[in-house]
């Protein structure tokens, strides 16, 4: 895959109580967050690592073309457009943060930044 196409998207979880929750692994976070198939559009390569105390999911989605990744966030952003969601949380309780993307450059530094 070209490095060239690749971001990071920062996930954590809030509980009914607002605090956030601790993940025990990257599949104990993923099971917990509840991404649901529009994180697979445009099959993009994985790679998965928990930050921040245990806290925040840091995923990097590396795409084959920019036309892949501009499906993939074309339908993350139709998701919420929708008045839907693109996450279903394990407890319906909790509240699925996505805070921050980073758009990569090819070497892999930081070209530019969306806190949301």
């Amino acid at each position: 895959m070209a490095a060239q196409w690749k971001s990071k998207r920062y996930f954590n979880l809030r509980g009914s109580d607002s605090s956030l929750k601790t993940f025990s692994s990257t599949s104990d976070a993923n099971t917990k967050i509840g991404f649901t198939s529009v994180y697979s559009t445009s099959s993009p390569t994985k790679t998965e690592v928990l930050a921040d105390s245990d806290q925040t999911l840091v995923v990097t989605y590396e795409f084959n073309s920019e036309s892949d990744q501009t499906a993939f966030k074309a339908a993350i952003d139709g998701a919420w457009g929708d008045s839907s969601s693109p996450f279903a949380p394990a407890d319906s309780s909790d509240t699925v943060e996505h805070f921050k993307t980073e758009w990569l450059n090819q070497d892999g530094s930081v070209s530019s930044t969306a806190n949301l």
